[in-house]
């Protein structure tokens, strides 16, 4: 049956068709349980009716925080079939996180789970009861193999005898509520339709050349458009078998590939790094591998190579976003290997891209520019939200993005990063994910961001935020050479900081604000002890050069010659005894500035000459038990506005009292000199 027939057709429409075409053909596996067609859309109709015995109706919301399971497969196609808005929720999320997402769309009921001992202690079920009071609406908590007081049992409501309602469900009517994270962090619903999230399906089933004789590994979670579209419904549409991985864990999911002969794989790049890295990677034992969707965040060209050298011979990459239902564009089999691994393809048929400049203009193929995408696979809105709704969708039905990117001449898409991440360093434009990848390819790299922080010189430099697998021990003078070599130069981070993970909110993508704020006074400490005046030094001998880098190796030669060459930006000094920043002139406390201080840390102020240094924005912090506490090269991390210093390499805190009144009146006023300034004009009039 050629993909076009389900086009313009709901979720509940798909399920009984294939139920008709192929009744025993097996949909679901899980270990050595089966589940044909004709039994899914049996067990969906009764769970179905047993809803709408429940009271639930057209219209209405079903939550659903639930692993990769047969019985999600069967709520999906269940909640079609009664005219229910899906609303899928990772179990990855948080207390409150999602008694954010639940008061937002106020669902009549919620399934839940109970299985702490394989979750990581986490008793779904019981969150889920303890929530009810809090969201207006929420009626009935159903549990699966799970037993509670007031819990209704899923299973019980499968096997329902009332009839299934009367159908209600229409092509461009709401399917499901996926809840993604704008720029702000604040979740927000996309309301995607039945057509958009079938045809979405169709399209992927068809690029990949899907048959009934494949087998899906469901891996990606359900709960996000990823695992609703390219996995449920592009398997339901070629007719092929599902095997749902209940948790991801890489030797699992190899396992079973190997058990299922699967033959479709769709991950995030992680996941496959994960599965080339480990042990028991064998490319014998997963020969059934055909192809698969490598998507859901960068993927770097390397990677994308080895997973089709090594494990899928045709792996397709693809771009996509939770608001597009979610596939835009995919790589093709038949194209070159530049196409294949270094861009994200063409547009899915029925499909328009269109990249724009700031004013809201097309640009020609080539030029650099805010992606847009309208057609049939765009979100309705944000659920009850036309505020933000209105932010990403015009008058003509484009969808903007949010993502930089350039269309090349002959058609593929290539993404360069968020709008709103990019780093401008010195006027050259850096794009994070263009970094983040490279950095991802290089051995023992676990994950990578790269943000922007303020610097007086460069207006911004970018930072490496890295954590090393584990048993990796490279230092990040290695890491930036080998990012050296496959990035232009100015785009090679200026700072490495480790970390032990990244900050994250739930299972979604990592928290650059955050980071942000944590990397930007944070470095290695240098100790200096003897008297520095750098107002003397620099004017006298070394006025004639205007190289910031140059001022700052003098401005610091007295003390430790090598110092500027062996620093990083963002590293601090700690002053023990005399330490001056210049009493009189700018250029002392500039060119510090400039070598890449972000702090001092003294034991008085007594003995800092601080005018200058809080002109520019240098805080300095007094605070003599961190300075007795903190050795050179320890690394170290402040936060000016608390006074708090953490020594992150010995595991201590400090805590600098606050400053004297008179010299945050001075800091609220803009530095010394503006301070004066007022001060006399205050007396002249």
């Amino acid at each position: 049956m050629a993909f076009e027939a389900f086009h313009s057709t709901t979720l509940d429409a798909l399920l009984e068709r294939q139920a008709e075409l192929r009744p025993d053909h097996t949909f679901l596996i899980q270990g050595d349980q089966r589940w044909t067609y004709a039994q899914v859309q049996e067990q969906a109709a009764a769970l179905a009716g047993g809803l709408h015995e429940l009271g639930l109706k057209a219209g209405d919301r079903l939550a659903v925080i639930l692993p990769n399971d047969p019985a999600y497969v069967i709520t999906l196609f269940a909640a079609a079939r009664g005219g229910l808005i899906l609303v899928p929720i990772n179990i990855r999320r948080s207390r409150e996180e999602v008694r954010s997402r639940l008061t937002r769309t106020e669902p009549r009921a919620l399934i839940a789970f109970s299985d702490p001992e394989s979750f990581k202690g986490k008793d779904h079920l019981a969150m889920a009861i303890e929530l009810r009071e809090d969201v207006p609406g929420l009626e009935h908590v159903i549990g699966l193999q799970a037993q509670a007081e007031g819990v209704l049992p899923w299973e019980e409501l499968a096997a329902s005898s009332v009839p299934a309602p009367p159908r209600t469900s229409k092509p461009e009517g709401p399917a499901a509520i996926v809840h993604t994270l704008g720029s702000s962090g604040r979740p927000r619903g996309a309301v995607l339709t039945h057509s958009g999230m079938v045809r979405n399906a169709a399209g992927v089933a068809a690029i990949l050349a899907c048959t009934p004789q494949d087998v899906f590994l469901g891996a990606v979670p359900f709960s996000n458009a990823f695992g609703l579209t390219p996995t449920i419904l592009a398997c339901a549409v070629a007719g092929a078998q599902l095997a749902p991985l209940r948790r991801y864990r890489p030797g699992e999911a190899l396992a079973l590939v190997e058990s299922a002969a699967v033959t479709v794989h769709h991950g995030v790049p992680t996941m496959f790094a994960m599965e080339l890295n480990h042990p028991d990677f064998d490319p014998q034992r997963y020969r059934s591998l055909r192809t698969g969707v490598m998507a859901g965040a960068p993927c770097p060209p390397e990677l994308v190579r080895r997973v089709r050298e090594h494990m899928i011979p045709d792996l397709v990459v693809a771009y996509g976003l939770t608001e597009a239902s979610p596939s835009v564009t995919m790589t093709r089999f038949d194209d070159g290997p530049v196409t294949a691994t270094e861009t994200v393809g063409r547009p899915m048929e029925g499909i328009e891209l269109k990249v724009i400049d700031a004013q809201g203009q097309a640009l020609p193929p080539g030029e650099e520019g805010e992606l847009c995408v309208r057609g049939y696979n765009v979100m309705i809105e944000y659920w009850r939200d036309p505020e933000a709704t209105a932010q990403v969708l015009d008058n003509e039905g484009w969808l903007h993005t949010g993502d930089l990117a350039v269309i090349d001449p002959d058609g593929p898409l290539r993404i360069l990063g968020r709008k709103d991440e990019v780093v401008n360093r010195g006027g050259f434009k850096i794009h994070p994910g263009t970094v983040e990848m490279v950095l991802r390819s290089f051995p023992g790299v676990k994950a990578a961001a790269v943000v922007g922080v303020p610097d007086s010189i460069y207006g911004e430099i970018a930072c490496a935020c890295v954590v090393r697998a584990p048993g990796a021990d490279f230092e990040a003078e290695e890491l930036l050479a080998y990012a050296a070599e496959h990035l232009a130069d100015y785009a090679v981070p200026d700072r490495v900081l480790f970390f032990e993970a990244l900050p994250r909110e739930g299972g979604g993508p990592v928290r650059k604000d955050y980071l942000q704020k944590r990397v930007r006074i944070r470095g290695r400490a240098w100790k200096f002890g003897r008297n520095i005046d750098t107002d003397a030094i620099i004017p006298a001998r070394h006025c004639n050069t205007s190289d910031p880098r140059e001022l700052a190796k003098h401005c610091m030669e007295d003390a430790d010659p090598e110092f500027v060459h062996k620093m990083r930006r963002g590293d601090l000094i700690v002053a023990e005894a005399n330490f001056g920043c210049g009493s009189s002139r700018e250029v002392a406390p500039i060119s510090i500035k400039a070598a890449g201080v972000s702090a001092v840390i003294a034991k008085s102020f007594a003995r800092i000459f601080f005018r200058n240094s809080i002109n520019i924005g240098l805080p300095i912090l007094e605070c003599p038990e961190a300075v007795d506490g903190i050795q050179q090269g320890d690394e170290v991390e402040v936060e000016p506005a608390t006074g708090t210093i953490r020594n992150l390499t010995r595991g201590t805190t400090f805590q600098a009292p606050p400053y004297p009144d008179f010299l945050q009146r001075i800091i609220e006023r803009g530095g010394l000199l503006s301070y004066v300034e007022e001060r006399l004009a205050g007396r002249e009039s």
